[in-house]
């Protein structure tokens, strides 16, 4: 815990209790706690993006609910938890350790990616990520990747969810939207998270007034789609995030080249991706 006064005042009353628990927690809070967890992002041949953490061994003593959190785990979207087992114990994982939420975030990876493609495989498993989002711990890889596959998931509630959580993490600074623009833009190339989708979560945080946190986001994940040949689906979804794109670009005045644009703009036709990719390069251009 980073604030000593108040974890030594609870680990007094943790003493107090006389009890074996109570004696370890007061050792826990006096020792600092949970430190030195360290995640790591990669991304597999397959262009998958993942993030791994190793065995925390710190969380041993503690009840088995704390030892799963503590266990080694690979967050991707090949692995999938019993959605049953996932709706009781996520909703806690928050208040277990309120100041890791990369440690949370990990495990509900493999909950959140394959939402975006099943949508009975865990209802609600977004609600959570708001909470995440409050919490006094840092954010890193693992934040940002189950956000990004939170915003393309197949329930709009989860989606809002998600969307609520990166308005959060936004306001207090703990956003990385280079590293959010990088998932989302692995996401939609293999096909984990629908361009549709994921311009109807950015449209909805754009239109609370945050344009320039979406247009920071879209300026880096766009650039991956606009050169992937597209299905008539992914197309139509493409058409639609760069008209969010536009509606950010004029609003915030910003200027610049994002790569790929110009061939598509340059496209016959007056279909709505080619009509979006000429309003978005103008805005860009100033004119």
């Amino acid at each position: 815990t980073t604030d000593r006064a108040a974890a030594e005042a609870a680990a007094e009353r943790a003493a107090l209790l006389g009890t074996p628990e109570g004696r370890r927690l007061a050792d826990w809070l006096r020792t600092g706690g949970l430190t030195g967890t360290v995640l790591h992002r990669a991304v597999t041949d397959r262009t998958t993006p993942v993030v791994r953490s190793g065995e925390i061994t710190a969380l041993h003593m503690f009840p088995l609910a704390f030892r799963e959190l503590g266990s080694p785990a690979l967050g991707s979207h090949h692995r999938c938890w019993c959605a049953a087992t996932a709706a009781v114990q996520q909703t806690h994982w928050p208040a277990l350790l309120p100041e890791h939420p990369e440690l949370i975030s990990l495990r509900l990876i493999q909950h959140v990616l394959p939402c975006a493609r099943y949508p009975e495989k865990d209802p609600d498993v977004c609600s959570v990520l708001p909470l995440l989002a409050q919490s006094p711990g840092a954010s890193g890889p693992a934040t940002s990747l189950v956000v990004a596959g939170g915003l393309g998931v197949q329930r709009q509630e989860d989606r809002i969810a998600a969307v609520d959580a990166l308005l959060l993490l936004a306001a207090q600074k703990k956003l990385d939207p280079g590293a959010l623009a990088t998932d989302l833009g692995a996401l939609m190339l293999i096909g984990i998270v629908a361009p549709s989708r994921l311009a109807e979560s950015l449209g909805t945080a754009a239109s609370t007034g945050a344009y320039r946190t979406v247009w920071t986001v879209l300026r880096d994940a766009l650039p991956p789609l606009l050169s992937k040949d597209l299905s008539p689906a992914e197309s139509r979804g493409l058409g639609e995030l760069l008209t969010v794109a536009a509606e950010c670009a004029e609003r915030t005045g910003a200027q610049g080249v994002i790569p790929g644009l110009d061939p598509i703009a340059a496209r016959r036709g007056s279909s709505r991706l080619v009509s979006q990719a000429r309003r978005l390069r103008a805005a860009l251009a100033g004119t």
